[in-house]
C-alpha cells in the first residue's frame, strides 16, 4: 500500500509549527496564525492539490510540521518508516528512516498476527500508529514503533534527529510489570503485552517526560490499558501505570487523540470500558494524572454512575480524547453515546450516584464521539465544533460557564459513518472572515472495518 499526503494551493509560507497531535496540549486543533488561507480564497476555483508525496504504507499518525529553512514535513507509516519532506517542493524525501530490517527478520507486525482478520480497524501492518511528538529545542522526534523479530514482538520508543532521522540515543524497549490479581497474571505479576498493546493515542511531552498510552485491538482479550512515562533526554522509564491491574481491559485509545495537558502539567486521559474499583482499577473513567517519584499519581478522576451498564453495552467514555477550554479550568469530554461532558479540572467528582462532578452534559444526537472536538475563539465568541459519525458538522457556543445545548450553526453535509469528521480550525486570530473548519471524513461508508475512500471539506467557521 502507498499513501499520499496532499497539499493545497495559494502558496506555502512558514506557518505555525505542528509538533504534536491536535496542535497544542489543550488539544483544541486550532492554528490561529493562518495569514494566507481564508474564507474568501479557499474556493473550488482557487484552492486544490499542488502535489503529493508518496510513502510506503498507511498513515494513521498525524503528519507533523516544523517551519524553518526549509520548512519540513514529517510523516510516519504503518510500515515503520519515517519520512522528512521539504514542505515547499515536490520530490523525494530529504531523508527516510526504515526501522525494520527484512534481512535480519525485523518487520512491521502483520495485523493478522493480532486479530486473525485482515479487514478490521487496521488493514495490513501495524508499525507506527500513534502520532509522534517533536521537541524543537532538542531537534528530536519521539515515536513508538512496533516490530516482529523472528517470531517475537517488540515495541520501542525512538528519539530521532529532525535533521537526519538517526537515533539520538539508543531506543528503549518498552516493558513494564506490576503486582496483579488479574486472571491473566502470572505468579502475581502482570506484564505489558508488546504484541497486543495498541499504541493509538498521540504522544505528548510533559516536564521532560514522553507520555505514551495503550489499549487493545478490537477488544481482543485478555488485555489491560497502560500509560507510561519516559525521560526525554535518555529514554529511561520514569513511570508505568496499568489501568486495570486487578481486573481487565481499561484501554486508552481516544480515537488517536493525545491527552490534554494543563498549564500545571496535569495530564488528562479518557479510559475505555473496563474494571473499576476506585483504588487500582479505573475503566470507563476520566483520569487526571501527574508523575511523582517515578510513579504516576491519580490526582482526580470521574467515573459515570452507570459505568457497569456502559461496559455491558460497549458504550464507554473513552471513545474520544479530552479537550481543555482555553483560558479556563474547564474540560470537555465525550463518549460512544454521543454525550458531551463539561468538567471543572479542579474537581472531577469521582464516582457519585448523581454524577456530581459533571458541570454539564447533553446528547449531541449524532452517533458516537470519535475524532472529537475543535475549538476557536472567533468574532462571535468561543465556539466548539463537532462532527460525529452519523451527523452534520455542528457548532456550540461557550459563554464562559456552559455550552449552548442547541447548535448555533450546522453544516449541510452529513457524515456517512465512522469516525465522522476529524476537525481542525485555521484562522488569523479572531479576525472575521479568516476562520475555516477543516474536516476529513469518509465519502460513503463507515471506515470501522476495511479501507474507505475519504474527502477533505472546508467550512466557514462563522456560519458553517
Amino acid at each position: 500500500m502507498r499513501s499520499a499526503i496532499f497539499f493545497a494551493a495559494i502558496g506555502l509560507f512558514a506557518q505555525q509549527a505542528l509538533v504534536m497531535n491536535r496542535y497544542d496540549q489543550a488539544t483544541t486543533g486550532a492554528n490561529l496564525q493562518e495569514i494566507v488561507l481564508n474564507v474568501a480564497n479557499v474556493k473550488a476555483a482557487t484552492f486544490g492539490k499542488l502535489y503529493s508525496y508518496y510513502v510506503d504504507g498507511a498513515v494513521f499518525a498525524q503528519p507533523l510540521y516544523v517551519p524553518g529553512a526549509p520548512n519540513m514535513l514529517y510523516v510516519a507509516t504503518m510500515n515503520d518508516r519515517v519520512y522528512a519532506f521539504d514542505a515547499d517542493h515536490a520530490g523525494p524525501p530529504v531523508w527516510m528512516r526504515n526501522l525494520t530490517d527484512e534481512l535480519t527478520g525485523v518487520t512491521p507486525v502483520p495485523v493478522t498476527d493480532v486479530t486473525n482478520n485482515p479487514d478490521l480497524n487496521v488493514v495490513g501492518n501495524v508499525g507506527i500508529l500513534g502520532t509522534p511528538v517533536i521537541d524543537r529545542v532538542a531537534g528530536a522526534l519521539f515515536l513508538v514503533a512496533r516490530t516482529r523479530e523472528n517470531g517475537k514482538y517488540f515495541q520501542r520508543l525512538h528519539k530521532l534527529s529532525l535533521a537526519s532521522g538517526a537515533d539520538l540515543v539508543p531506543p528503549a524497549v518498552i516493558a513494564a510489570t506490576v503486582k496483579s490479581a488479574a486472571k491473566d497474571a502470572v505468579n502475581g505479576q502482570l506484564g505489558f503485552d508488546p504484541k497486543g498493546g495498541n499504541q493509538r493515542p498521540g504522544l505528548v511531552l510533559v516536564k521532560g517526560k514522553v507520555i505514551i498510552a495503550w489499549a487493545s485491538h478490537e477488544d481482543i482479550g485478555p488485555y489491560h490499558g497502560w500509560i507510561m512515562a519516559y525521560d526525554a533526554a535518555d529514554l529511561k522509564q520514569s513511570a508505568a501505570l496499568c489501568i486495570s491491574p486487578n481486573g481487565a481491559e481499561g484501554g486508552v485509545w481516544q480515537s488517536g487523540r493525545g491527552p490534554a495537558v494543563d498549564s500545571d502539567g496535569a495530564i488528562y486521559f479518557e479510559v475505555g470500558n473496563g474494571s473499576f474499583n476506585g483504588t487500582s482499577d479505573f475503566g470507563t473513567s476520566l483520569l487526571k494524572l501527574s508523575v511523582r517519584d517515578r510513579a504516576f499519581s491519580i490526582d482526580d478522576y470521574f467515573t459515570p454512575h452507570d459505568y457497569e451498564a456502559l461496559n455491558a453495552r460497549d458504550a464507554d467514555l473513552g471513545s474520544t480524547g479530552p479537550m481543555l477550554v482555553p483560558g479556563t479550568t474547564l474540560l470537555v469530554a465525550g463518549s460512544k453515546k454521543g454525550v458531551i461532558y463539561l468538567f471543572d479540572t479542579r474537581n472531577l467528582g469521582h464516582l457519585t450516584p448523581n454524577d456530581a462532578g459533571v458541570l454539564q452534559s447533553f446528547e449531541n444526537n449524532g452517533g458516537r464521539m470519535l475524532a472529537g472536538p475543535a475549538f476557536w475563539d472567533g468574532p462571535a465568541g468561543r465556539t466548539l465544533y463537532l462532527w460525529c459519525e452519523a451527523d452534520f458538522l455542528k457548532a456550540y457556543r461557550f459563554d464562559g460557564e456552559r455550552l449552548t445545548t442547541t447548535p448555533v450553526a450546522k453544516g449541510a453535509v452529513g457524515s456517512r459513518g465512522s469516525p465522522g469528521g476529524a476537525l481542525t480550525v485555521s484562522a488569523d486570530g479572531k479576525k472575521p472572515g479568516t476562520g475555516i473548519v477543516w474536516g476529513t471524513l469518509t465519502v460513503s461508508r463507515s471506515a470501522d472495518h476495511g479501507n474507505a475512500a475519504g474527502v477533505l471539506r472546508a467550512f466557514d467557521a462563522e456560519t458553517l
